[in-house]
C-alpha cells in the first residue's frame, strides 16, 4: 500500500499562546490557516484570557484546536501546555508562536525542509520582521558577544540589505516564533516556568546545544512581529524592567558556568547601560527584580511527562 505525500511529510503543529488581544490572536491564526505546508495542525493555546475571548477566537477561526488554560500559567507554562499536547497527538515539530505575530504562507515548508537535512538540528529559527516596517529585520537569530557581554539579536536598522540571507547556525533564539523537535523536547525538556517571562528562551537554547543540538536560522522563513504588546518591552513599564532583573538573576543562578553571559559583570552592563541611555526609569525596578531572584527559589526545568506541568481543558481538536 503506498503511503501519500501528506502522510510522509513530518507532523507539525503550531502552537499559538494568547492572553487577551484578541485581534492580535485572529489575525495570526488566520495567517497560519494560509499556510502552505500540508501536514500542519493550529492551536490555540488561551493562556487564562478574560472570559468570551475563547469564544471569539473560536467563532474568527473555526479550524484551529483551542486549548484553555485557567488560571494563567505564565509564558513558559502556556507553552509548555501547547508542546505537551502536540507531542501527545504525534507532533514530529512544534512551532510555538506569539499571537502578535503573522505568518508567510511557505513559512514551514522552509523550517521543515531544513529541519530534515539534519536530526541533530533542534531548534530552527526563521527571519522576523517588524509589523510596521516589514522590510526591516527584528530579528535573524540571536549570538554571543563576549563583551559587553550580552546576547544580541541580528537586525538591521533600515530595509533587509541582504546580510542575513545565509542560512547557519547561531547561538541563541527569541522564541517569539521558533520551531522545536521532538527528539529535542524529550532530551532537553520544556520551557522553565521559574521565568515568568523572559530568559525562558535563552534557557532552553543552552540546554538544548549541551543536549548536543543546534539552533539552526532559516532566513527563506519569512514572520512578521508587533513587538511585545503584551509584556511592555522597551517602555517605561516598571514591570517589564523588574521582571526582566528577576529573570536574569534567576537565568545567572542556574547557569554560573556561563560567567560571562550571566554574571555580576553581565548585570553591571546592563545599569550602566541604562545611564548611558538616560533610561532612569528602568534601573530601580531592573534591580529589586534582580534582588528578589536571587532569593526566589529554583527548580529543574520540567520534562514531557512532569505532573506539574499545566495540561488546560481541550474545547476544541484541530
Amino acid at each position: 500500500m503506498k503511503t501519500s505525500p501528506e502522510k510522509s511529510r513530518p507532523e507539525v503543529w503550531a502552537a499559538v499562546l494568547g492572553y487577551n488581544n484578541v485581534e492580535d490572536t485572529i489575525e495570526c491564526l488566520t495567517s497560519l490557516e494560509a499556510a502552505t505546508y500540508t501536514n500542519l495542525k493550529t492551536l490555540y493555546v488561551d493562556n487564562g484570557s478574560e472570559p468570551g475571548t475563547c469564544e471569539k477566537v473560536m467563532e474568527a477561526v473555526p479550524g484551529c484546536g483551542v486549548l484553555r488554560l485557567q488560571p494563567n500559567a505564565g509564558v513558559a507554562g502556556g507553552l509548555n501546555a501547547g508542546i505537551t499536547h502536540a507531542i501527545a497527538q504525534g507532533a514530529d515539530y512544534v512551532i510555538i508562536l506569539n499571537n502578535d505575530t503573522t505568518v508567510d504562507p511557505a513559512f514551514a515548508d522552509h523550517l521543515v525542509e531544513a529541519a530534515c537535512a539534519d536530526s541533530k538540528i533542534g531548534m530552527l529559527v526563521p527571519k522576523i520582521y517588524y509589523y510596521d516596517h516589514p522590510d526591516t529585520v527584528w530579528s535573524a537569530g540571536s549570538v554571543f558577544r563576549r563583551f559587553p557581554p550580552v546576547v544580541y539579536m541580528r537586525k538591521t536598522r533600515g530595509p533587509d540589505d541582504g546580510r542575513y540571507d545565509t542560512p547557519q547556525d547561531v547561538d541563541f533564539a527569541t522564541f517569539c516564533v521558533i520551531m522545536l523537535s521532538r527528539p529535542m523536547i524529550e532530551q532537553a525538556g520544556l520551557l522553565d516556568p521559574d521565568y515568568h517571562f523572559l530568559y525562558e528562551d535563552y534557557d532552553l537554547c543552552i540546554r538544548a546545544r549541551e543536549a548536543g543540538f543546534r539552533i539552526r536560522y532559516v532566513p527563506q522563513a519569512h514572520v512578521k512581529h508587533k513587538i511585545s504588546k503584551t509584556t511592555g518591552a522597551g517602555t517605561p513599564n516598571p514591570k517589564f524592567w523588574r521582571t526582566y532583573g528577576r529573570s536574569e538573576s534567576i537565568f545567572r543562578r542556574k547557569f554560573r558556568h556561563h560567567r560571562w553571559l550571566t554574571g555580576w559583570t553581565h548585570a553591571l552592563y546592563i545599569v550602566l547601560r541604562f545611564i548611558y541611555e538616560g533610561n532612569w526609569y528602568g534601573v530601580r525596578p531592573y534591580i529589586e527584580g534582580w534582588r528578589q531572584g536571587a532569593r526566589d527559589d529554583i527548580h529543574q526545568a520540567p520534562r514531557l511527562d512532569d505532573a506539574h506541568v499545566a495540561r488546560g481543558d481541550v474545547l476544541r481538536a484541530p
